[in-house]
Formats: structure tokens, C-alpha cells, sequence
């Protein structure tokens, strides 16, 4: 098994599936010249004002009352450092009482974290956009056709099935186990998102579907434990019908190493064709693109500068774009446009002149979320 430092190169969001509703679930205060964002504890606040005022209390957050002077004022000159479940530093302003922060992911004790599973789940797409180069036979397996309604879906399942397993118990990823990783309390920042956006207007910048996240800062490492057990792989390679698949990809994925070359290759590969992308975007007189494109190029150059084998880039979680998230693989195929983008993008007769996808999401400042660095230890 081996040890795996994980550095956040940017901010990383990993979703609970909670939104936080402003002076209901969270507040502002303000520290030190910094704006801190606290989530409430609601059996802190019922110990600070009594439990004789619940019903007042329920009523402030329905009328939409202001929670920090109420306590204040109930329980004496309280700061809501005392009175929450966590807190920290929010590099953008929290806007008005609608604001709704879309929280990340917390252990039982409130210890931020990005889960194995989707550290997995990135490495995984990584190695079937690999698998999949030059492999036209794919193709057809990406449609589904209900054999009820006669109706056509796209999905990967078939493709993953073919390469790398049929079912559960055969897929060669279950001889990939990855641990959680677990970073220091405090290591979280609110951030807000805004849209990079082809559209008809001249200005790439569209502010108009904003959201305020929590997000695990960047430069904050953790470590975690990366285990490829290669008994179970041989044993699969034996036992199993896929023998030639396995053949393939056992260089890569037997191997530490040679598996992080592969997602270093991989990254790398996502990121140049989206600064070409965007380049060609703003060639054409787009305005707004240019701090994107600049971080683009930085994160190629961390790219280029890692250590081979022993070194790599991975990009995961929420506002990771779909090209990051799927590995792109299926844009050269013959039904990408009729078929495939069609599926993958909701009301799309909307959007037909326009290319897919046509938006990224990124922070006020142009940054890329998502991107760690995985060092082997």
C-alpha cells in the first residue's frame, strides 16, 4: 500500500448535497479586516437563549430577522464564534439574505474531506478516455435504445462494461482501493461562482447564475493511503474472459507510477485543448477570456513540471466541467453532435449554433476549481 501526499492547487469543492440558507443556517461576521462565514449550531443557540424562546426564535428565521443581533440581544454580547458548528474565511461578499451556500463535504466531527471514492471516480475517467483512443468500435455502444418506447439514450455504461469489466464483480477497478483524504479544520473558504460563457453579447463574463460555495482552500496537503492490489489483479487476469483487455492496461494500473504518467498524460492532454479552445475564442474578439487562458497556462506549467512517476495532476468535483468530468473521449466520434451533445446538454435546440459545452464555471477571479496534485511518498 502505498502513502500519497494530495495538495489542493486550487479550491475544491466536494458537494454534501445541502444548501445553507443565509441568517438561517449560516451568518456573516466580520474579523480582523476578514469577512467569516459561520454555520450555525442551533443547539448552541437554544442553550444561549433559552428554550422558553423557540417559538420567537423559529419566528425570526420565517420573517427573515437578523439572527446574530436577536442572540446578541437575548443572551448578551455573544460572537457567533460561540454559538456555531464551524467557520471561515470567505474571499467574496455574501450578497443579500437570499445568498444559499452550497456546502462540502464534513465528516461526523466537522473535519473538511474529498472522499476516496471520488478521487477514484476522476482516476477512473482518466483511464477510459485512455482506453478509449482509437477505438471506433466504441461508438455504437454508447446508444441505448429502449426496446418499450423505442426511445434512444446515451450513456458510458456499455463502454465501461467492454473495457473494463461487465459487471461489479469483474471490473478491473476493484483492485483500486483509494483512502479518504482528510484536511485540517479551517482549511475550508466560501468562494463564488460565475459563468464563463459563449454568447452573442461581446463579454465572455456572465454573472447571472451565481453561487456562493464552500470549498476547501488551495495549498492545504493531506495524505492518503493508495493501495493497487495486485494479487487480485493476477487472479482476474487468470480467471477472467477479458484476458487482452487486461494485458493492456496492467503497465499502467499494476503499476503506481505508470498509473500516475497515465493521469498526468491525461490532464495534460484536457488542458491544452482547452487553451487552444479559448485562444480561439478570444482571437475572435471575445473579451473576458484572458485571466481564464492565463490560469490555464499555469496549470500546464505545474503539468510539465511534475516528476515522472511519482507525480501528477488530477482534476475532480463540482464546477469541473464536462470535458474533466466525462475525460472528453466521445467529441471525434461521427454522432457526437446529433446524438451525444443532444443527451448531455438539457434544452439544447436552444443552444445549436453555439459550441458544447459552451460555458465553464470558475471563480470571481477567473479560478479553475478542482485541480489536486498527488505525490507518491
Amino acid at each position: 500500500m502505498s502513502k500519497v501526499k494530495i495538495e489542493t492547487l486550487t479550491p475544491v469543492h466536494i458537494g454534501s448535497g445541502e444548501f445553507l440558507r443565509h441568517n438561517s443556517d449560516f451568518v456573516k461576521y466580520n474579523y480582523k479586516s476578514d469577512l467569516y462565514l459561520c454555520v450555525l449550531n442551533p443547539r448552541k443557540i437554544l442553550d444561549l437563549i433559552g428554550v422558553e424562546r423557540l417559538s420567537g426564535w423559529v419566528s425570526l428565521i420565517e420573517n427573515g430577522g437578523d439572527i446574530k443581533e436577536y442572540v446578541s440581544r437575548v443572551a448578551g454580547n455573544v460572537s457567533p464564534l460561540e454559538y456555531s458548528l464551524r467557520y471561515f474565511r470567505s474571499l467574496t461578499s455574501v450578497i443579500n439574505l437570499n445568498d444559499t451556500l452550497k456546502e462540502s463535504m464534513h465528516d461526523g466531527v466537522g473535519v473538511p474531506y474529498i472522499p476516496g471514492s471520488s478521487i477514484k471516480g476522476a482516476i477512473r475517467s482518466a483511464v477510459v478516455a485512455t482506453l478509449s483512443e482509437n477505438r471506433d468500435n466504441l461508438e455504437n455502444l454508447i446508444i441505448d435504445k429502449n426496446v418499450f418506447s423505442n426511445k434512444e439514450k446515451v450513456n458510458a455504461t456499455k463502454v465501461e462494461s467492454k473495457l473494463l469489466g461487465a459487471d461489479p464483480n469483474s471490473d478491473v477497478f476493484r483492485f483500486i482501493r483509494v483512502g479518504d483524504a482528510y484536511f485540517d479544520k479551517g482549511s475550508e473558504i466560501a468562494i463564488r461562482l460565475i459563468n464563463l460563457n459563449i454568447r452573442e453579447r461581446e463579454s465572455l463574463i456572465d454573472s447571472g447564475k451565481q453561487q456562493l460555495v464552500e470549498a476547501i482552500n488551495k495549498g492545504v496537503e493531506s495524505v492518503i493511503q493508495l493501495k493497487v492490489d495486485k494479487e487480485y489483479y493476477h487472479w482476474t487476469q487468470k480467471n477472467w474472459n477479458g484476458k487482452n483487455l487486461l494485458g493492456l492496461l496492467s503497465d499502467r494500473m499494476c503499476d503506481e507510477s505508470l498509473l500516475f504518467d497515465l493521469i498526468n498524460k491525461h490532464t495534460k492532454k484536457l488542458l491544452e485543448e482547452e487553451l487552444d479552445y479559448w485562444q480561439n475564442v478570444a482571437d475572435a474578439d471575445y473579451i473576458g477570456a484572458e485571466p481564464y487562458i492565463d490560469n490555464i497556462k499555469s496549470m500546464l506549467n505545474i503539468v510539465h513540471s511534475c516528476k515522472r512517476g511519482s507525480e501528477c495532476v488530477l482534476r475532480i468535483g463540482h464546477a469541473s466541467g464536462w470535458r474533466f468530468i466525462t475525460g472528453a473521449w466521445t467529441e471525434d466520434y461521427d454522432i457526437f453532435e446529433d446524438k451525444i451533445v443532444p443527451s448531455a446538454r438539457p434544452g439544447n435546440h436552444k443552444y445549436e449554433g453555439y459550441d458544447f459545452p459552451k460555458s465553464r464555471r470558475m471563480g470571481e477571479k477567473s479560478e479553475m476549481l478542482g485541480f489536486v496534485k498527488l505525490t507518491l511518498i
